[in-house]
């Protein structure tokens, strides 16, 4: 008989991922609203430029986050408590910000590809 096995340790990674990923995700987001350079403009700034190539990197890190929260929950789910099933709801949350703003980040970053006239 195959008997699963308790793993609290699992529990609390994917509880701690997934709240790091949400809290990197939605701090991401704040500052991705006052640096992103404004649409149809003028070119933006070399360092809005940079900051927003640095918050479009960190994006990845979330999503790993949130990924890693999720398999962790999942192997991690005999505990009783409900850790890890809290840790899973953080880390989808994570992938979710994560995955919306790489989206935004293209979206962003194609408008500055556009050649205009001075």
């Amino acid at each position: 008989m195959n008997v699963q096995q308790q793993r609290p340790g699992l529990a609390v990674a994917s509880a701690a991922l997934g709240a790091v990923g949400v809290v990197m995700g939605v701090s991401i987001w704040v500052t991705w609203a006052f640096v992103r350079p404004a649409a149809g403009g003028a070119l933006p700034s070399p360092m809005s430029v940079v900051l927003t190539l640095v918050l479009g990197a960190l994006w990845i890190v979330v999503l790993s986050a949130g990924v890693l929260s999720m398999l962790f929950g999942f192997l991690g789910r005999a505990t009783p408590g409900g850790l890890a099933r809290a840790g899973m709801l953080f880390g989808a949350i994570a992938a979710l910000l994560a995955l919306s703003g790489a989206i935004a980040f293209v979206v962003a970053a194609s408008d500055w590809l556009v050649v205009r006239p001075l």
